[in-house]
């Protein structure tokens, strides 16, 4: 649970580069994340559906409500604590999902799997955060630098240099985002 929720947190938080980016893809993730809890609820899982999808929808709903003041060029910014509070809620509502589950429901050909996917959902509702979170890492640690150590070498930084505009770099990301996230849903 920590882990996770530590992940999520600075996976959002390092994706914050551009005007937009991380309402977006935390707005993406959330309704994929809803769109899960929900079809649990419906079928018949609802005390383990109900705490992620009120979570997710809260959240999908504030992000999308942020995203017409913070797309480019943006006249609010939503910073460090923004998007920490964003990461924070993700895993929120992933670690939620699992804590009220009764694994004694569980015992089909399969095991335990359906205890794993509200974990495994954020995974690959959050691929391209994740993704980006782990090169910085690596790429830091490789030169000595602490891993929290600013840089210009981010995905959303690399598609600028492409010379992708601002607008059509956060699009991309959006695309791929939503593209992982409701295909792992």
């Amino acid at each position: 649970t920590i882990l996770l929720t530590v992940v999520t947190i600075n996976a959002i938080n390092f994706i914050d580069g551009l005007d937009g980016l991380a309402a977006g893809v935390t707005a993406i993730g959330a309704l994929a994340f809803f769109t899960f809890s929900y079809h649990l609820a419906q079928a018949n899982f609802l005390d383990v559906a109900a705490a992620p999808t009120l979570l997710t929808a809260a959240l999908a709903g504030t992000c999308l409500g942020f995203l017409p003041h913070n797309f480019y060029p943006a006249r609010v910014f939503m910073g460090d604590s923004g998007s920490m509070l964003v990461g924070l809620m993700l895993s929120a509502a992933a670690c939620t999902a699992t804590t009220s589950t009764d694994p004694q429901v569980f015992q089909r050909a399969l095991g335990s799997v359906p205890l794993a996917l509200p974990l495994l959902i954020p995974i690959a509702v959050l691929v391209v955060p994740f993704v980006d979170l782990s090169l910085a890492v690596i790429r830091r640690v490789r030169r000595g630098q602490s891993p929290f150590a600013p840089d210009k070498e981010h995905l959303h930084h690399r598609l600028l240099e492409l010379g992708h505009s601002h607008r059509r770099a956060v699009l991309l990301l959006y695309f791929w985002s939503a593209l992982l996230a409701f295909g792992g849903v």
